[in-house]
């Protein structure tokens, strides 16, 4: 019976751990560039074969308890609709590619195609992180002007200044997501990237979110009855251990 109380117990913890990733990526449904994240849950028997030296000697059906919990959130990489603005500082990318850029915590990358200018003209995200250049260094765009063609080559008053630098990984889920609609990459990371190949660099564009509002909607009405399921488990438990303990143990 205690069991029953643990399995739920563990189901409610895990219900809301993934009711926090729906509601952010309902949160991010307008975020550019943003990809939803999908909750991986795992049960108990699954947890504890993977980390038992000798998991031949694991017997599930006798194993402890049941139950699950959330062990990680993987990223949906599939690219979101792709629509036009008039804004000359809005690129999107068509493919597998991420723009590198340039924060106080190191290099990280974003699919987050709006970008700005500033104090000293140089290009930069929408929070005020450098925009990379493959070359190496910032990209100057004090002169206005700008225009950004497919592979990424930044133009300001008709002279060419830099290109862009798009990188392309080997694994994209091998990105750490590090808030704020960036990503790190590891140094195996890093190694198995190579500049763009496959992707193209759309001016006056923006990515939207790859989020389904009303399928991630849809997620957290189920996970809400399941987790109203599973408190009526631990209320049904609780009504009869106090029977148990009333009744069946009183002394006659």
């Amino acid at each position: 019976m205690i069991k029953g109380l643990y399995s739920a117990a563990s189901g409610m913890v895990g219900l809301e751990r993934r009711h926090e990733v729906i509601a952010n990526n309902i949160a991010n449904a307008a975020t550019p560039g943003f990809r939803r994240h999908v909750p991986v849950h795992k049960g108990f028997n699954d947890i504890l074969l993977h980390r038992m030296r000798h998991p031949f000697r694991l017997n599930a059906e006798r194993a402890p308890g049941g139950g699950q919990r959330l062990v990680e959130t993987f990223t949906d990489v599939q690219n979101g609709n792709i629509t036009g603005t008039e804004d000359p500082l809005n690129i999107a990318l068509h493919g597998p590619g991420f723009i590198g850029i340039e924060t106080p915590q190191g290099e990280r990358f974003t699919r987050n195609g709006k970008l700005a200018i500033d104090a000293d003209g140089l290009l930069t995200t929408a929070d005020g992180y450098q925009v990379q250049a493959a070359a190496g260094g910032g990209i100057d765009v004090s002169g206005g002007g700008i225009k950004i063609d497919d592979e990424g080559n930044v133009f300001s008053q008709g002279l060419f200044v830099a290109q862009i630098r798009v990188v392309e990984f080997e694994d994209p889920h091998m990105l750490t997501r590090v808030g704020f609609n960036l990503y790190e990459a590891s140094e195996d990371a890093i190694e198995r990237s190579a500049p763009a190949a496959n992707t193209r660099v759309l001016h006056k564009s923006i990515e939207l979110s790859n989020v389904q509002v009303p399928a991630e909607m849809v997620q957290m009405m189920l996970g809400a009855r399941a987790y109203e399921a599973n408190q009526r488990v631990i209320t049904a438990i609780d009504d009869t251990m106090g029977r148990l303990i009333n009744e069946v143990a009183m002394p006659v």
